[in-house]
């Protein structure tokens, strides 16, 4: 495998992890609005691993590669959030303030590994991913400013 799936595949792998997270933090929440929250949190993850893995599937021409098939001793990537969280009344803001933070070092760790390639596709792949974590960092401080403004989550 070339230097670029085997990023991918640890870039899919910090995804599980941080899925993880995320639902552990909503099996442990108190209100339904952190449950709610968590749980969309860990859905955003599972959306970035499905993406990563069609990209190698598609550049292995459609040959499904499992996170467990590489697991390196020493990886480049690690999820950008982990831990456990105590359920308690700050829970909310607790793990969206890890969350944005979480999804800004994703997006610079992403940026950063794009650099390394010279090749436009490499590039492309990780800016994109970049890109992503970007957007979800924008939802996270949309909501932490809600939160913040009104005292609860609000959704429509």
């Amino acid at each position: 495998m070339s230097v670029l799936d085997n990023l991918l595949v640890e870039a899919m792998n910090s995804e599980v992890k941080a899925k993880e997270f995320y639902e552990n933090a909503s099996a442990k929440a108190q209100s339904q609005a952190g449950k709610k929250l968590f749980k969309e949190l860990a859905e955003f993850e599972q959306n970035h691993y499905k993406r990563v893995e069609k990209i190698i599937a598609y550049r292995n021409k459609g040959i499904k590669i499992e996170k467990s098939e590489i697991a390196p001793e020493n990886p480049v990537m690690r999820s950008e959030i982990e831990g456990e969280v105590e359920a308690n009344k700050d829970e909310i803001v607790e793990v969206i303030t890890l969350a944005i933070e979480a999804e800004k070092n994703a997006q610079n760790r992403y940026n950063q590994i794009a650099e390394l390639f010279d090749e436009k596709e490499g590039k492309n792949i990780f800016y994109d991913l970049a890109r992503e974590e970007g957007n979800h960092q924008k939802i996270l401080e949309d909501e932490f400013y809600q939160l913040s403004n009104k005292g609860t989550i609000i959704w429509d």
